[in-house]
């Protein structure tokens, strides 16, 4: 009798173990599996101003945010309400806002959501462009954007209504996709 219950007592301990071990092992799982879906930031911060520079040492654009906030799930940036100034030599820089912007991984694509706008002043301080749009893609190293959202574009003389616009903003060229309508004042 003493036998068979040092046999009970030693596999019930055993199954203790084991079910303490198997506990252990699915609580440290479930634990990575949540942290691995949230999508928390690691850093924020409030009224934010970054500057990137050329090679030569010269500025070559600057990121102001109302707010900023990181996250390392996905490496990814949210900016609420940013600013880029996009500087061009011998001209004052071309100026892009919007209500939402999320940057890439590698921080070379921008994507501007909400009241997006894009403005150039000429050297007297006079506006040579403005394009009013939605939903931004820009791609920084190319100096490019895009999108294939309704695009109001005003110049000193002219009106021009688009859906979809291509901008190459180191040649000063926009290409306009569809149902463009243009209204020159005289």
């Amino acid at each position: 009798m003493t036998s068979l219950r040092w046999k009970i007592v030693i596999a019930l301990s055993l199954l203790a173990l084991g079910s303490a071990w198997l506990l252990n092992r699915l609580t440290d799982t479930e634990s990575i599996e949540i942290s691995v879906l949230r999508h928390d930031p690691d850093t924020y911060m409030y009224d934010l101003i970054t500057l990137t520079m050329n090679q030569d040492g010269t500025p070559k654009n600057k990121l102001y945010a109302d707010y900023m906030a990181h996250y390392p799930d996905d490496n990814t940036t949210e900016l609420i309400n940013p600013k880029l100034e996009i500087f061009r030599p011998g001209k004052p820089p071309t100026i892009i806002t919007a209500e939402k912007g999320w940057v890439t991984e590698d921080n070379e694509v921008i994507l501007l959501s909400g009241n997006t706008r894009l403005l150039q002043l000429n050297n007297e301080g006079d506006r040579e462009l403005e394009i009013i749009t939605s939903d931004v893609r820009v791609l920084m190293d190319q100096e490019y954007a895009e999108t294939d959202k309704p695009t109001t574009i005003f110049t000193k003389k002219t009106t021009i209504k688009a859906i979809g616009m291509n901008a190459y903003l180191g040649e000063n060229r926009l290409e306009l996709l569809h149902d463009v309508y243009t209204k020159i004042l005289p």
